[in-house]
């Protein structure tokens, strides 16, 4: 996906950075961009030792983001080490270096490990029901092993400064501060901004059911679940992740629908009870705003945004006929 957040780097440049981070005798055989991503520039490489290894690049510091969006590679480097330090049973890519000195260049850059496979959204179509219903099965009983990890207060991780005591005041405050990107880049949403905010303060007492900030990757798609031969080979992209409610995951919400998952991951659906379900369409609406209000960050294609627009009105639909 093309996106103004993205950065092309020269050889040169990635040559200097595969030195730094491996030492100078390292070399790159061949680098070729990855184009899937949506916000961070990509690049798997081929080093001289045999190893293949991805770099990921960050916006520089100039480019307007989303607010939730600052220290996004910060905040995934600390996600993928919280989940390494837990020792859970998950399949994360090794992160080999790490530096944020933007020394030779305006962004943040890390190196990870290359999975062999490919991302379940381009090979998904090709396999069977059964297939299917084997990676979704392991991907709930990974994703369950990630939301065991506890942390000490809610919100995103890379912003320290934000977190909260409780996840009401930390949900709050994430939705508050999306509208008010929405707001500076004079974003028109299906209805008022004070509409949105008073559908979301309507539901925000179902949020006190969540007392521990749990580890939530939120942006575990089919796209950053790379799967090879059968089997989930390793997840990726960890650069949303927050302390807050599992319920928030991706495949508990509208997208996700797979009940192998469910089965995996120990639970029922969302709707069997009506405060997880009230929870999950707050969730929903949160993933649907930020869908339609990053467009004007990313100067998305036309067709893009239109679909995003229907998917916000689908999501405020159901949250103002929910009756408990």
């Amino acid at each position: 996906m093309d996106s103004v957040t993205k950065t092309k780097l020269t050889s040169d440049v990635i040559d200097g950075m595969v030195k730094r981070a491996f030492g100078s005798d390292a070399k790159v055989l061949q680098a070729a961009e990855l184009s899937d991503g949506w916000f961070n520039t990509a690049y798997s490489i081929d080093l001289n030792d045999g190893r293949g290894v991805v770099l990921k690049v960050s916006p520089p510091d100039e480019v307007r983001t989303l607010r939730y969006e600052v220290n996004l590679m910060e905040a995934e480097v600390a996600a993928m080490r919280a989940i390494h330090e837990a020792g859970v049973d998950v399949p994360i890519p090794a992160l080999y270096a790490y530096d944020d000195s933007r020394e030779l260049l305006a962004g943040r850059y890390f190196f990870q490990e290359r999975l062999v496979g490919k991302p379940y959204n381009t090979v998904r179509g090709q396999l069977s029901e059964a297939e299917q219903a084997v990676i979704e099965r392991q991907l709930g009983t990974y994703n369950a092993r990630i939301n065991t990890i506890s942390g000490d207060s809610f919100g995103y991780f890379g912003l320290p400064q934000s977190r909260r005591s409780s996840w009401r005041e930390a949900f709050t405050a994430m939705i508050r501060g999306l509208l008010q990107d929405g707001m500076d880049a004079g974003i028109q949403l299906p209805v008022s901004y004070e509409t949105i905010e008073g559908i979301v303060q309507t539901h925000t007492a179902s949020l006190d059911a969540v007392t521990v900030p749990k580890l939530v990757l939120w942006d575990l798609w089919e796209g950053n679940i790379f799967v090879h031969e059968g089997r989930i080979s390793g997840l990726i992209d960890h650069e949303r992740a927050l302390w807050g409610d599992p319920l928030m995951e991706h495949y508990f919400g509208f997208f996700g629908n797979s009940t192998s998952f469910l089965d995996g991951y120990g639970v029922q659906s969302p709707a069997a009870d009506p405060n997880t379900r009230e929870r999950r369409m707050l969730y929903d609406l949160y993933q649907a705003l930020v869908l339609r209000i990053e467009c004007a960050y990313r100067r998305y294609q036309e067709e893009h945004t239109q679909w995003t627009i229907s998917v916000l009105n689908e999501r405020i639909q159901a949250l103002q006929t929910f009756e408990v």
